[in-house]
């Protein structure tokens, strides 16, 4: 039976030395590297070519990773995990579900427009439409930010990049869970306001809402991926998807994550070699 391998991208995660003690006790055989170490035309140092394995660590060595001819490889389906892909389907859950899509450079164009929409004083929250994290997502006051030359300088990018434009909204909590297609695997709450706080989530009313998302939405992006629902104003919402192989796990059960990817990638394997 074919095995599940992992390669781990080390010093990435604050959970990093506990989860590789995790494979251990589940039997499974890793390797570990780093983003100036990896190339994918030297992957078969690590594994052999069409091997069954599945990666942790960074965006950036993920999508080498991909270009190799590992199976499944890494889980951060970039399309899909675009804002303008899964807003579609996740809309009426969303904190942000009144938004705007567009090039920074249009978001210039239309300033006073966008903010005469969002009632704002110039202050509304900007991030990246790709999930690669081009810029640092958060508020910023387009009164101030008036113009392409000083909006790029702060953002680090040019014109033609796209961006999620909402308004500033309150959040009191954030959780992170790791997703299996339509099913909450393991949960953890990560931010109270401004103060970092990892605690597992077991069952109860935040799993409970969040699977009956899922299965209203019916869609996912990959096998595996991240939620963040956050509270606002008394309410939940869905926050943002992410990437399962790129994204931390703060208080989460590393036992389920190990379980669940193994699980995923081994049927994904077995899926195109048949």
């Amino acid at each position: 039976m074919q095995k599940v391998n992992w390669l781990i991208e080390r010093n990435i995660f604050d959970a990093d030395a506990a989860f590789i003690e995790e494979l251990r006790r589940q039997g499974y055989f890793w390797q570990e590297t780093n983003y100036l170490r990896f190339h994918p035309k030297d992957a078969r140092e690590y594994f052999s070519d069409h091997e069954c394995v599945l990666f942790r660590g960074t965006l950036n060595l993920g999508r080498n990773i991909l270009r190799t001819s590992w199976i499944p490889g890494a889980y951060m389906d970039e399309k899909n995990l675009r804002c303008s892909t899964y807003y579609t389907y996740f809309g009426q859950y969303l904190l942000n579900n009144k938004y705007f899509i567009l090039s920074l450079g249009e978001l210039i164009r239309r300033r006073r427009e966008i903010i005469d929409y969002f009632e704002s004083d110039g202050n509304l929250f900007i991030r990246p439409d790709s999930n690669m994290k081009s810029f640092r997502a958060g508020v910023f006051n387009l009164n101030v930010l008036n113009t392409m030359q000083s909006l790029g300088s702060e953002l680090q990018r040019d014109e033609t990049t796209l961006v999620l434009v909402s308004g500033k909204q309150p959040i009191a909590r954030e959780w992170r869970f790791f997703v299996y297609k339509n099913q909450a695997i393991t949960g953890s709450l990560y931010l109270v306001g401004e103060e970092r706080r990892d605690e597992i989530i077991k069952g109860g009313y935040l799993e409970d809402y969040l699977n009956n998302v899922l299965k209203t939405v019916n869609w996912y992006p990959e096998s595996l991926y991240t939620v963040d629902i956050c509270e606002s104003a008394g309410e939940l919402y869905v926050l943002e998807l992410g990437s399962f192989s790129c994204s931390g796990e703060y208080g989460c059960d590393l036992s389920l994550i190990v379980e669940f990817g193994a699980k995923a990638a081994l049927e994904d394997y077995e899926f195109v070699n048949g």
